[in-house]
């Protein structure tokens, strides 16, 4: 079977493809368009993923990759679906691939630490993609490619809500996969060690969190243990670099506060720390202990496979 992955989130994508090919024997890859790579994800994934650097050359890598696909597995870019399914009809199985804000949007978000030029150019890049959005939802697109695809797949529990429940529409949640060859408790921390470390337990500051809001929650139920935030939008985090730094701590808190809710599953960071061997404070105040069974990448990507063969079934 050969797989093409078509765009990408936190490098799931690279992940099924990495797995895909290893344990399953399938001809997987990714195409992506990245012009800066700016967490490494694909630097790390070379082996699986083209990388284009324009839109046109992301196109045109799209049609040249899907022509010898037998699936077709589209992340987030639902826009790409009606196209697709335009050029090849029935030939090819299309599977939706959502992440998150692709589908539950988001209000606000925080900018990058750039040149106040920069910034400008950011906000409005942000007010054009949020009047686009409504539009999209407008016209309800999502309802649409929901309806061209022959699976709908989402990263989280709660964004199964968001999909529609007409009859012929199938939908399923996969949990997010770690790459447990990279996050593992064998690896070795870096030359901080822990005893060096001031704080026990860290925390990531991304576009999509309330700091404050999660420092005032913690205070409010009594935690009040010293926690490392740190910036990964001012100070990018390499993805080869993610476990060492995870191992200067114990503790990782996961705890995400976004357009007034606490998101009520694990980050993929967290899971991450989790497969390193950290304890994770999550959402409802509770430690987590070992990386769940269901975001193991052998057991991803045998779900996933179950699914596709029962596409070609139907």
């Amino acid at each position: 079977m050969r797989i093409l992955h078509i765009e990408d989130a936190a490098a799931v994508a690279c992940i099924l493809a990495k797995y895909q090919n290893l344990t399953l024997g399938c001809e997987s890859k990714v195409v992506k368009h990245d012009k800066y790579d700016k967490f490494g994800f694909y630097k790390f994934y070379k082996d699986y993923v083209i990388v284009t650097t324009s839109e046109e050359l992301f196109f045109n890598a799209i049609l040249e990759e899907a022509k010898k696909a037998d699936i077709i597995h589209i992340h987030s870019k639902v826009e790409l679906v009606p196209y697709l399914r335009r050029k090849y009809g029935k030939t090819k199985k299309i599977v939706l691939h959502y992440h998150g804000t692709d589908i539950r949007g988001l209000k606000k978000q925080k900018l990058p630490h750039r040149s106040r030029i920069s910034d400008n150019a950011i906000r409005l890049i942000y007010l054009y993609r949020r009047i686009r959005d409504t539009i999209l939802l407008k016209k309800r697109i999502h309802s649409k490619v929901q309806s061209l695809s022959d699976l709908i797949v989402v990263s989280t529990p709660d964004l199964l809500q968001y999909v529609s429940s007409k009859p012929g529409i199938k939908k399923i949640y996969l949990p997010n996969p770690v790459d447990t060859d990279l996050f593992n408790p064998d690896i070795i921390p870096s030359i901080n060690s822990r005893d060096s470390v001031h704080s026990e337990a860290v925390t990531m500051d991304t576009e999509v969190t309330n700091m404050s809001w999660v420092h005032n929650y913690l205070k409010r139920n009594n935690i009040n243990f010293d926690i490392h935030v740190y910036d990964r939008i001012k100070h990018p985090l390499m993805y080869s670099e993610l476990p060492r730094f995870l191992k200067n701590y114990q503790i990782y808190v996961d705890i995400r506060y976004v357009d007034g809710k606490i998101l009520r599953n694990l980050s993929k960071t967290g899971l991450e720390a989790l497969a390193c061997g950290l304890d994770v404070l999550d959402f409802d105040l509770r430690f987590r202990h070992d990386l769940p069974i269901e975001h193991c990448p052998l057991t991803a990507v045998s779900k996933l496979s179950e699914e596709y063969a029962q596409l070609w079934k139907n």
